[in-house]
């Protein structure tokens, strides 16, 4: 058989190439892959978090001299109340960050600050995630204040000079290249979320409770598993809060930290 493309017996040709590879492959083992390490927090980690974040002011409070006496100012790019709502969004509803960033004004119910403050129950709706998905996601207690605290003191000065005032999360005015309409990237939701595990990891002495690198996913992973715990392990629940079409991905998402996976053997 001649092996130009062209010529008469080629594609035979391939064929018998592909086969005989394919035959060869079928002997060899696949390659181990490591098992999925659960990224939930435990609840300990999850109070220390919180407790950053509810200080979160303090970190970006300019510090030297020539501030002192003036009253306590943050640095002109610091947002502290919108990444500490940002912070309680994630932990609270597991949203993935390009959600996050993808939120307009007009998807939160009720959008008015006083009367997030005053609501037993708040939404954001249509929330789209992958594979064209969409969900209403409800908002906790925690995520109602952290979200209203930003709507009521930060929002209002950004979104001044933006053209297209849409998104619920707005850059800082004072950024040379942020865009147009004010909307964050998914990356930014990586920064706001790594600095907030440096700090904690620097203002926490126990070694336990130290995160590493933390990540958006990791918030994710931590709401899975205590929405997993809170509901009975409800795996349709599951899949309408993460925005899955199937529950593929659940076992990965609702495996518990290791503290608590310990505790499940420890008097057996």
């Amino acid at each position: 058989m001649s092996s130009r493309p062209g010529a008469p017996g080629y594609a035979a040709s391939l064929w018998a190439v592909w086969l005989d590879s394919y035959r060869h492959a079928k002997k060899v083992a696949p390659l181990p892959l490591p098992a999925p390490q659960p990224r939930a927090l435990a609840a300990a980690q999850v109070r220390t978090v919180k407790n950053i974040v509810d200080r979160i002011e303090t970190f970006h409070e300019l510090k030297g001299r020539r501030h002192r006496g003036a009253g306590a100012r943050a640095h002109a790019h610091a947002r502290p109340l919108r990444d500490r709502a940002i912070i309680y969004l994630l932990f609270g509803t597991g949203l993935r960050r390009a959600e996050v960033v993808g939120l307009d004004l007009d998807q939160l119910e009720p959008a008015d600050p006083d009367r997030l403050r005053q609501a037993k129950k708040a939404r954001l709706i249509g929330v789209r995630g992958k594979g064209r998905t969409s969900r209403t996601v409800f908002l906790g207690r925690d995520a109602r204040q952290a979200l209203a605290d930003y709507l009521d003191q930060e929002r209002p000065g950004a979104a001044a000079v933006s053209t297209i005032p849409a998104a619920l999360f707005l850059s800082a005015a004072s950024i040379a290249v942020r865009r147009p309409d004010g909307r964050l990237s998914p990356r930014s939701i990586n920064t706001i979320v790594g600095e907030i595990g440096r700090l904690h990891d620097a203002q926490t002495n126990d070694p336990d409770r130290k995160l590493g690198t933390l990540r958006p996913h990791d918030a994710r992973h931590t709401f899975a598993f205590q929405l997993s715990q809170a509901s009975g392990h409800n795996r349709a629940e599951l899949e309408r809060r993460l925005g899955h079409a199937n529950d593929r991905y659940l076992r990965l998402y609702t495996n518990p930290p290791d503290d608590i996976a310990a505790g499940y053997i420890e008097d057996l």
